[in-house]
């Protein structure tokens, strides 16, 4: 059952500033990064279909002058527009569950390849937090997947 989103107080005094809680607004991918990385051969492995793909040596994007790609990646991505879960760890539940659970699976990606978890959390307020529990970490540590943290501060603004 999901948890209700924590609220502040209905009744505090105008102007109060909150400190604390979960995190405002997250995305959540899992990106995987090869220099010979083929795309279409990580959808046939893991079987999900990538929200962005990349490939190495072609413009990043269509703008004349556009950088080239110097790898290729394979990125499946959970926005909140995807779920309207607010706890990032069970996003992070639901992001990872779309993949195979075999860790043997994985171990057929490139030799080169770097598998990320990245997550980019954006704060509203100082003082919000989550944690990662241990299915999270065994997830990423049998998979040899690093965990990478890009984090958005509006306070500092």
């Amino acid at each position: 059952m999901k948890r209700p989103r924590p609220q502040p107080a209905q009744d505090a005094p105008e102007g109060t500033v909150w400190f604390g809680g979960p995190i405002g607004w997250f995305s959540i991918s899992l990106v995987i990064r090869a220099a010979d990385l083929v795309p279409e051969d990580i959808t046939r492995l893991l079987l999900v279909e990538p929200t962005q793909t990349r490939r190495k040596g072609r413009p990043l994007s269509e703008r004349s002058g556009a950088a080239i790609a110097k790898f290729s990646s394979s990125k499946v991505q959970l926005t909140p527009q995807d779920t309207d879960e607010w706890d990032v760890a069970e996003a992070i539940r639901l992001l990872i569950a779309r993949f195979p659970t075999a860790p043997d699976v994985w171990k057929q990606l490139p030799a080169d390849a770097k598998v990320l978890l990245s997550l980019g959390l954006h704060l509203e307020t100082a003082n919000r937090g989550f944690s990662l529990a241990p299915d999270i970490l065994q997830f990423a540590a049998d998979r040899n997947i690093e965990i990478e943290f890009d984090i958005y501060d509006r306070t500092m603004t």
